[in-house]
């Protein structure tokens, strides 16, 4: 049984998230464990000093309880779209929230984390929220980012960019080629290049890649003398029809290009491309 761990702040985003999740794997048995982490607000000296323990304690409580009422609400929410192969334990937590979702990680054995992303809000520039990209960076387990306009659609074309600068082991991408052959995905490899013509190095990735994948017969692009995050864009646009961009997390450079800086509010995909990020094997 697939493991999935859904963080949930109870806002539509995140809600959203959760309904992607259930709708990928509609008729795979799972077990989704909904996560919802808070903090205690902070308290000057002054007020810290007018609680004793025993109110802390039950301030404490009062969250919790809290948050499990929040939390059957999603539930029920969930359930009226879920199927029987689907299974749900939910996870109240007071904790910092990246500690929260390492410790359920480790602890639940999770396979893939779904959750959402903001978009641009404010500061434009921030598509990937904090709490996402510290997920993304911070642990060893795929991450399904959602953003917060994405309608579920069978994913029939899947891009996967790549400079073939990484040595990929069939179970860096075993996610990938799950949800290919389940929906019968067209993966498009994306190669964004200076030169457009591979070296050594690069031909012997780019053969081990396609040995993974070549039965779920991919195509392979290429666009030269471009930005990544331009190249991504342009791909998506011209395909028009991307449901999903996977990539290797180890690009780290990419997602900083990609999530993070001023350039990202003039891209369109971000806004309603699920981004799949699988983690590297050790």
């Amino acid at each position: 049984m697939k493991k999935i761990l859904l963080p949930t702040d109870f806002s539509k985003n995140s809600l959203n998230a959760m309904f992607y999740a259930i709708a990928l794997f509609k008729d795979i048995p799972c077990k989704f464990y909904l996560l919802n982490v808070f903090k205690i607000p902070y308290l000057t000296n002054e007020e810290f000093l007018e609680y004793d323990m025993k109110q802390s304690v039950q301030f404490e409580k009062d969250l919790f309880d809290s948050s499990q009422k929040g939390m059957e609400k999603e539930l029920k929410k969930l359930k009226i779209k879920s199927s029987s192969a689907h299974k749900f334990e939910l996870l109240s937590d007071y904790n910092f929230f990246i500690n929260a979702v390492q410790n359920y990680i480790k602890d639940k054995n999770i396979d893939l984390i779904v959750m959402g992303t903001k978009g641009a809000t404010g500061a434009k520039e921030i598509f990937m929220g904090s709490n996402t990209g510290d997920v993304i960076m911070k642990t060893e387990c795929n991450v399904l980012a959602v953003p917060e306009n994405a309608v579920f659609k069978v994913p029939k074309e899947i891009t996967f960019p790549t400079d073939y600068r990484i040595q990929y082991k069939k179970e860096d991408i075993d996610l990938l080629i799950e949800i290919a052959e389940m929906y019968q995905s067209n993966i498009r490899v994306l190669l964004f290049s200076d030169k457009g013509v591979l070296d050594e190095e690069q031909k012997f990735n780019k053969k081990s890649l396609n040995n993974f994948i070549e039965k779920i017969n991919p195509t392979y692009h290429t666009l030269t003398n471009t930005d990544f995050e331009v190249a991504v864009n342009c791909f998506t646009q011209s395909r028009g029809n991307i449901d999903m961009i996977a990539i290797i997390a180890k690009h780290y450079n990419f997602f900083q290009r990609l999530f993070f800086k001023p350039k990202v509010e003039e891209l369109s995909f971000h806004t309603k491309i699920p981004l799949l990020v699988l983690h590297k094997s050790k």
